[in-house]
């Protein structure tokens, strides 16, 4: 019985230690969200629209009517969304493809793609929050020694406050250290700084693409659609050391010619596209992305680097050469629609036919709902009630 009564109190005495260990953790997590200015909500429910945008100016625009991301190739090439029906042809001065950007369906608009393709069911058991892929075809081959990267590339300097800097140090950190390779820069600050100014950029080699295969001259490769397309050619989990020695020589052997086929999810833990929020490090997430952005949009790139003669090390405009350059933002908060116009080259609401006023009320009106429950399911929890 004293045994059985010591063990008891133990079991106690670790119970009281790991409450109060959860509980100092929520002080921690709730006092850091308070200074960065976070929301104490759940990453997954739906952000309001911002200063940026006005809901009544996106009601015309060809889009779904739930939640989605919207890119705007460059140079403009009009515009596009995640989860789209068919995958979306892209080109500029070094390369041309195709590209699809997918993530768990919003609702029924976003649910299928190419091809019935199910994204609900692609991302059944995935703990990636989205996946790009992308067939490249080069007009210029990149140098052979140039240095590829691709991630995200900011259009301005965004002044920070310290604890906004301190909360991207860590998320940063966390990044390295799941992905590796990673180069970050704030950018040069205008006022500090002349010349010619680097732009903040979060970017990585190019070796941090999940996935590539390569097809040859003549050969079609396969759909980014494709049911068997995480089978097909190499893949980074679990032999990195190998894929970084294949992605080298892969990088040096670029031609005209082939078909350069790309996969990425790795680092999509930490952004949740949809709701504009970086997500998945301890203590000083879910935090806002326009805390780190400014404002949207941010810019998904893919270029090289060339050497510098006098030993710059900064990723300057002038020593790049863009492969994939693509605008993006959250329906959720979007960019003014003047901007939106000028990344996708015209003018959505001059080409919204005018002969047909009693459908575009129709789909205003639906829109209008959509928001409204969107936003009750937010400040009721609906959503989580249902499932």
């Amino acid at each position: 019985v004293a045994v059985m009564e010591a063990s008891d109190a133990g079991l106690w005495q670790y119970a009281l230690i790991a409450a109060l260990s959860v509980l100092v953790w929520e002080v921690l997590k709730k006092a850091v969200q308070i200074v960065l200015g976070t929301p104490a909500a759940s990453s997954s429910l739906p952000l309001p629209q911002d200063e940026f945008t006005s809901t009544n100016e996106f009601m015309d625009l060809p889009v779904p009517d739930e939640p989605h991301l919207e890119m705007a190739i460059a140079p403009p090439q009009g515009l596009h969304h995640s989860n789209p029906k068919e995958q979306y042809h892209y080109e500029c001065e070094c390369t041309k493809g195709t590209y699809l950007f997918f993530h768990p369906p919003t609702g029924p608009g976003t649910a299928h793609g190419p091809g019935g393709f199910d994204y609900a069911e692609y991302f059944q058991c995935k703990s990636r929050l989205w996946e790009m892929r992308i067939h490249m075809n080069f007009k210029t081959a990149p140098p052979p020694d140039d240095p590829i990267f691709f991630g995200i590339e900011l259009e301005d300097y965004v002044p920070m406050s310290r604890a906004t800097q301190q909360a991207q140090k860590v998320i940063v950190s966390g990044i390295r250290q799941a992905i590796g390779g990673l180069y970050h820069c704030a950018g040069d600050d205008p006022k500090r700084v002349s010349g010619e100014l680097e732009k903040p950029v979060c970017v990585l080699p190019l070796w941090a693409w999940d996935q590539f295969i390569e097809t040859p001259e003549g050969e079609e490769p396969p759909d980014l659609w494709d049911p068997n397309f995480e089978n097909l050619g190499k893949k980074r989990y679990k032999r990195i050391a190998k894929y970084q020695e294949e992605m080298t020589q892969l990088q040096r052997s670029f031609k005209v010619g082939p078909t350069y086929t790309l996969a990425f999810w790795g680092n999509s833990r930490f952004l949740d596209v949809i709701n504009w929020m970086v997500v998945g490090v301890p203590i000083v997430t879910p935090i806002n992305f326009n805390k780190f952005a400014g404002k949207p949009p941010v810019h998904v790139v893919m270029y090289s680097l060339s050497p510098s003669s006098n030993g710059e090390k900064r990723h300057l405009g002038s020593k790049k050469a863009y492969y994939f350059r693509a605008a993006v933002w959250s329906s959720s908060i979007r960019p003014h629609r003047r901007r939106i116009e000028e990344l996708t080259g015209s003018s959505e609401r001059e080409a919204s036919p005018a002969a047909q006023p009693e459908q575009r009320e129709r789909k205003t009106m639906r829109r209008r709902f959509a928001g409204f429950v969107r936003r009750m399911e937010g400040c009721t929890g609906w959503s989580r009630l249902a499932e």
